[in-house]
Parts: structure tokens; sequence; C-alpha cells
């Protein structure tokens, strides 16, 4: 039966009325327009999707790209001052999982929280797309998505077909001993990086992301590469240099007796957002050296 025009017209409008009154059709939330973020990996992801005209405020640590040091600070990672943030009136925090407590205090205050995860290189091309929904740059999200994974496809062009050269990653030590090393376990970013740049993590078994590494375990391992990556504030007057010769006192590691040791200070480097991609050009080139040498 053919159902006439104007009866198709009022039984339109009859169900949108009854979807609008059953509370199915909703306005869409409004856009944030101060968001503040609480990680300087979600920073640089902010402004590398160009909406970094929405942050009214980051934390003491944000210091990539060197334009976030301009923004309002909000403390640090773990002890944020909630006075600055709620006197920043944001209608959005971004947060990672880690922050725990940090999320729960801000919610009692009534701040929205927008938590992610950013662990792994799938968890933060993850996040790129999540930014972007939600700050309303799904485009520039996309496109700066696609710039990263481009230079980390290179990476791994570069490394494929080359035989895996066994790799320590240090991140952090006491300055000036070979003391309380800690080293690059499973499951995030930089060790996918070394798998990537064609390296293999003599780590990625540990039972922990970052594990207390010992002597005897380096000794028994014996990586053929060491990368170390120091903190600038804690360099000595000796510098890199000096913290490099620290290896020394280990010959027995065949990355010290063939003069395979890395050290660096770009803290940027470690961050899981855009400029990891730095890391892992950066690993792919020394693990070719060391390959040469």
């Amino acid at each position: 039966m053919k159902i006439p025009f104007t009866l198709r017209m009022a039984l339109a409008a009859w169900l949108s009325l009854g979807v609008a009154a059953l509370g199915w059709a909703k306005e869409p939330a409004p856009l944030p327009r101060r968001i503040i973020s609480m990680a300087p990996n979600l920073t640089q992801i902010v402004y590398d999707i160009g909406a970094q005209d929405l942050l009214v405020g980051v934390t003491d640590f944000c210091k990539f790209p060197p334009a976030a040091r301009q923004k309002e600070k909000v403390g640090g990672w773990i002890d944020p001052n909630y006075e600055k943030i709620v006197s920043l009136k944001p209608d959005l925090v971004l947060a990672l999982k880690f922050h725990g407590k940090a999320v729960d205090n801000l919610k009692v205050l009534k701040v929205p929280v927008l938590v992610l995860d950013c662990q792994t290189i799938e968890d933060v091309l993850a996040a790129y797309d999540l930014l972007g929904r939600t700050l309303g740059r799904e485009k520039d999200a996309e496109r700066a998505k696609d710039r990263l994974q481009k230079r980390l496809e290179a990476v791994k062009r570069r490394a494929a077909g080359r035989e895996p050269i066994s790799v320590l990653f240090v991140v952090d030590r006491n300055p000036g001993s070979l003391q309380q090393i800690y080293g690059v376990g499973p499951r995030n970013f930089v060790d996918e990086l070394i798998g990537w740049a064609g390296g293999r993590n003599i780590l990625s078994d540990a039972p922990v992301v970052y594990p207390l590494v010992s002597k005897e375990q380096m000794i028994k391992r014996d990586p053929e590469v060491i990368v170390n990556a120091l903190a600038e504030a804690h360099l000595k007057s000796g510098g890199v240099e000096d913290e490099t010769r620290v290896w020394d006192t280990l010959p027995v590691l065949k990355a010290v007796r063939e003069h395979r040791v890395y050290c660096f200070t770009n803290e940027d480097y470690l961050i899981p957002g855009p400029t990891m991609a730095n890391l892992a050009e950066y690993l792919c080139d020394i693990f070719e050296k060391a390959r040469q040498k």
C-alpha cells in the first residue's frame, strides 16, 4: 500500500518528537575550549595536532616543543597544584592512567578529566585519534599521526633484513657510577622501537616494564650495544663524556670492550609522542655503526 506524502511527513515528525522525548536525540557536547595537559607527551601531541591554542596550562616538565614552556604551570606529574588548576577554569584536563590519585582528586573537584594510556606505540597512535575527535581537530590529528607513522615505518624499512644486535637500554642510574641501573623491559614504546630499529632488547623478558639491573645480569647477557639515556640535570662538569667513561669500569662486557656504549641527553627522545620518531632514527643509526665496528 502506498502511504500518502502528507502521512509520511506526519509520521516522520511524530517519530522525531518521540525520539527526542525518550532522550535519544541529544545536542552534541560542546568542544573543549580551555584544556590542561598533565603529561609532557600529551602536551607534545596537542601541539602536533595544532590545538595548542586551547592549552591554558601544562606541567613543570612539559618542555617540548619549547613554546610549551611559556604556558601556565600546574605543578608536577604526581603533585599537581590543584588550586592553580581550578583557577584556570579548564573544561577538560588531559591525564594518563598512572595519574590515578590525581585523577580521583580532580573528579572530586568537579574538573572534567580525559584519561589516556600511552605506553606502547599503538597507544600513542590511538591517542592522536582520540584527542583529534575530542578537541575537534580530527583532520589535523590524522595528518600528524600519518607523519609520525611514516617516519617510524621508514626506520623499520632501513632495519629490515639486518641481523638483530643485542641491546641494553638504560633509562636511569646513579650519576658517576654503575649503581641503581634501571633498564628498559617489555610492554613499552622504547622496547618496541629497539626491535623496529634492528635491535634485540636483552631485558624483553623482564617481569616489570623498567627493571632494576644487576651487574651479574649484564655480564650474563653480555649486550653488544649499551644505550644510556642521561638526565641533563644530573650531569657533572665532565658531561656526557665522563658518564660514558663510567662504563669502562666493566670491561668484561662486549659493548664496553668494543666501544659500543652510546650515551645521550635528548630527554624528548623518551617521551611517547611525536619525538619518539627521533629515538627510532637515533637507534637505527647507532645500531648500524655498531655493526660496522
